[in-house]
């Protein structure tokens, strides 16, 4: 199940520095007075931010998968409509534009960086609009660069979020707050709760709140790629495959 992709090493890492500094706080009696809004801040913000991005970015990718898909259609389309144009050389077109499509969900599911490889088919489809511009006609050359034109946009960005995510940083600076949390959060407690919940209340409540915030940060880590196909929300990049 994909849903368990939300917990690994990092949630067990997490609940454990939780249930030590439980146990450490009661055992040799560690309490003091701080307002937990500052720590709080430096945990919720940047996965606030994080999660944000990894968002917008995803939706960005579905808007460019749209474009893909339409412009390599269109492009499919005009090639059919031609009418001096031959039967293999349309079944050569529709093989040259599948390939461009199969060629760009393979580097996004197998996060293969560099644009050379995609570049490459689309450099194939440019020649054939080339060779075969007068069966095509001068009107409907035109349309198919411009259709060219955003397959290979949409193609540069999907490409480029192999490499470029949410800043490393700020990623580092969240779940590192997020394994210290509880060892400022348990003195706190410990002051506030003493002598009102037991000593297993405040385990739990430890143990809750490393839970969500981890699960939080690991749900963000799979979002921050979604195109491997590992994450429950993930785009399923066969879907935009022109169909041909």
């Amino acid at each position: 199940m994909k849903i368990l992709n939300y917990f690994n090493l990092r949630t067990f890492l997490a609940l454990a520095i939780s249930q030590a500094a439980a146990f450490l706080a009661i055992h040799f009696h560690v309490k003091f007075h701080l307002d937990l809004l500052l720590f709080g801040l430096c945990v919720v913000f940047p996965l606030h931010f994080s999660m944000q991005a990894a968002f917008k970015r995803r939706d960005k990718a579905l808007e460019y998968f749209s474009l893909f898909k339409g412009a390599a259609m269109a492009l499919y389309y005009s090639f059919q409509i031609s009418e001096d144009l031959l039967a293999e050389k349309k079944a050569e077109a529709r093989r040259l534009l599948k390939g461009v499509a199969a060629q760009l969900a393979d580097q996004l599911e197998n996060r293969t960086l560099g644009y050379g490889p995609i570049q490459k088919k689309l450099n194939e489809v440019f020649a054939f609009i080339e060779s075969n511009r007068e069966e095509i006609s001068k009107r409907n050359v035109l349309r198919t660069i411009r259709y060219l034109k955003d397959v290979t946009e949409s193609s540069v960005f999907l490409i480029s979020l192999v490499r470029h995510r949410t800043m490393i940083g700020l990623r580092f600076y969240t779940i590192l707050f997020i394994i210290i949390f509880p060892l400022v959060q348990a003195p706190i407690l410990l002051f506030r709760l003493d002598g009102v919940v037991p000593a297993w209340g405040i385990h739990i409540f430890l143990a809750l709140t490393s839970l969500i915030l981890v699960t939080l940060s690991n749900f963000q880590t799979l979002i921050e790629y979604p195109f491997d196909k590992k994450g429950a929300d993930n785009i399923h990049v066969r879907d935009f495959t022109p169909d041909i």
